[in-house]
């Protein structure tokens, strides 16, 4: 079933444009890989599916409803997910307490600091936490993590939306390759599970071909080329722009 349908998705600067006519589609439980040489065009294809930057043309449906002129927070709370190059966390907070604030968000449930916000959604983050293989580390603030752990922690963060579409801009960014390989398992693992539809970037090219089910490269803001990894690893035009060879 379709959950992510972007058609025709345009975006210029200044007139230099940057997105041209990117049309494609990504189904529940599917990973998808948007890869592409940097200036590509990616993260403002990403940052257009999220909301963060309002497309020029071009419509985005997701399970059908166009969300293509909606704020970053009305599309999570309709259910996608972000996580970006950098991860985002309060550094003096604990893990628990990163997972916990994020879920208070998501229920709006802000008012309940003025209460006893130390017994809201205890269960449910430790239950989180113990998903991305960080229960031990669950008192330790995060900003003593190491990076591979801070990515885990921006997984569970993401996923505190319970989305319908995750969206991972360079899950692996920094990391060492049995980190990557660890993480990018890890997301591919939950997506399958909870058939959760997960659009991602990734410079990594062993990650991209060994987790996506799908790949679309974008060169110059235009789509060139959408299919399996075997089919886009030997595509003359993906090798020439991409792969350089």
């Amino acid at each position: 079933m379709t959950l992510l349908a972007v058609r025709n998705l345009t975006k210029a600067f200044g007139g230099n444009e940057v997105v041209s006519n990117v049309s494609f589609d990504v189904a529940a439980g599917e990973a998808v890989a948007l890869i592409g040489p940097n200036g590509a065009g990616k993260s403002t294809c990403f940052n257009m599916v999220n909301g963060q930057i309002r497309p020029d043309g071009g419509t985005i449906l997701l399970d059908g409803m166009n969300i293509t002129s909606w704020s970053p927070d009305r599309i999570s709370r309709r259910g996608v997910g972000r996580g970006f190059q950098i991860a985002a966390t309060f550094g003096s907070l604990t893990v628990r307490d990163n997972v916990r604030a994020a879920m208070i968000a998501r229920h709006r449930a802000m008012w309940q600091f003025f209460r006893s916000a130390s017994g809201i959604f205890i269960t449910e983050a430790g239950a989180l936490i113990e998903r991305v293989g960080l229960s031990g580390l669950a008192d330790q603030a995060c900003g003593t993590l190491a990076y591979g752990d801070l990515k885990r922690l921006e997984l569970a963060l993401a996923l505190s939306n319970q989305p319908r579409l995750l969206l991972m801009d360079e899950p692996t960014a920094g990391m060492s390759e049995a980190d990557r390989r660890a993480v990018m398992d890890l997301m591919l693992a939950l997506t399958r599970e909870t058939q959760c539809a997960v659009l991602f970037t990734e410079h990594d090219t062993d990650a991209v071909f060994r987790t996506a089910d799908r790949v679309l490269v974008l060169d110059k803001g235009s789509l060139i080329a959408e299919g399996s990894p075997a089919a886009i690893r030997s595509d003359p035009a993906v090798r020439a722009a991409y792969l350089g060879c």
